[in-house]
């Protein structure tokens, strides 16, 4: 796979090279810009593997991945999300010519890889042709990258591939483990992070192959996407489309009723399908489709994560009351003792006044001051019989 010389520094003004352009009849992949350093990106793609195995296993995946018919795929699938995120409607043809490359391609990998290790390759292939396009597109359009490649941009990419490859959009995709290292600086990902990617989910509905249009189904990348499952049927329609259109079916906002298990057909990936249906071959129908409930987990994950933030905020309002009436309890204690304090100063303030008015008056006459009690007592009785 060789490489263009690019002047772009904006991905909105990349132009597209001569073989996405050109309609060819080779599927000779398109070149990729010459300011690339490839093998530092499939270096950071290597070490970025979520593969729990050995070294040697590692090298097998790898050697795989930089097969000629993969490099191809990565190539065309650049230019494609190029064309269609980034000049959306104005290269429909170039989309569906990069669409028959991507899914020959494909078959040719399929193929190449021994069937042994087919489970244990597109296990990651998806994740890892994802990565290869990010950081592709990071290293060709520096001026571009705050911009767009945020999270949901990178979500997009890996649940696209996944479904082109797989017929079956996946849940819960997570790109924490991407990262990026140019050497020296660590991951440059973190500091391109932006607001999430703001393209509208409504277009293109067809899936690959339908109506004379190659170009496949446009999942999309919000909280619904999990349900956009396709099966692998060359003519068939993703999920979330049937959903919108079936009002009891899209009856699932609430965590009452049970997850929804929309039924699909598995049969080819849209890749496989597109590829077969182009080339015409007889024994396609050979193949019978397999009937399959897979659960919305994700749509369910997601009212789960507001069903907790909503018992999380009420138990911060319990504990926010409990110390708000601790606080005027310990309030209400340190006023009653207080004033407790100050009766017990005013009785000990009397108390030694009566006691020096006692020690006055035994030094003075206690005649007198017997007079004094006896007048006070007949002063008393006099007032209560007026009473």
């Amino acid at each position: 796979m060789t490489r263009r010389m690019s002047t772009d520094r904006r991905v909105e003004d990349a132009e597209l090279p001569v073989e996405a352009t050109s309609d060819t009849a080779d599927f000779r992949a398109a070149e990729l810009p010459a300011c690339i350093p490839f093998d530092k990106v499939m270096n950071n793609i290597k070490q970025n593997l979520c593969l729990k195995t050995s070294e040697h296993a590692r090298n097998m995946w790898f050697k795989d991945f930089k097969s000629t018919p993969s490099k191809n795929v990565m190539s065309d699938f650049f230019w494609f999300c190029i064309c269609w995120y980034f000049k959306a409607g104005k290269h429909l043809d170039v989309e569906k010519r990069l669409f028959d490359r991507i899914s020959a391609n494909f078959v040719f990998l399929f193929e190449a890889v021994a069937p042994a290790r087919k489970d244990f390759f597109f296990r990651c292939f998806a994740d890892a042709t994802a990565q290869a396009v990010l950081y592709a597109l990071y290293f060709a359009y520096p001026t571009s990258r705050v911009k767009i490649f945020s999270e949901k941009f990178r979500r997009d990419l890996v649940i696209r591939m996944s479904y082109w490859s797989t017929g079956i959009c996946p849940e819960f995709v997570d790109t924490s483990h991407w990262k990026l290292n140019i050497g020296g600086g660590g991951d440059v990902l973190k500091a391109a992070r932006s607001p999430a990617w703001q393209r509208g989910s409504a277009e293109g509905a067809t899936s690959a192959g339908q109506g004379g249009n190659s170009t496949p189904p446009r999942p999309s990348t919000s909280a619904t996407v999990g349900a956009t499952s396709a099966s692998g049927n060359a003519n068939s329609q993703p999920i979330l489309s049937q959903l919108n259109a079936d009002p009891v079916a899209g009856r699932r906002a609430s965590l009452a009723h049970r997850a929804p298990r929309p039924l699909q057909k598995l049969r080819y990936s849209p890749l496989v399908a597109h590829f077969l249906k182009s080339r015409r071959f007889s024994s396609v129908n050979l193949v019978r489709p397999t009937r399959m409930g897979i659960t919305v987990a994700e749509e369910r994950s997601n009212l789960m994560d507001v069903k907790h933030a909503m018992l999380v905020e009420r138990a911060t309002q319990a504990r926010e009351n409990c110390d708000r009436m601790n606080a005027e309890y310990n309030e209400l204690c340190a006023e009653v003792r207080r004033q407790e304090h100050q009766r017990q100063v005013q009785a000990q303030t009397a108390k030694k006044r009566l006691e020096i008015r006692r020690k006055e008056v035994l030094r003075s006459d206690s005649h007198e001051y017997a007079n004094y009690l006896v007048s006070l007592h007949m002063l008393q009785q006099g007032l209560g019989q007026n009473a």
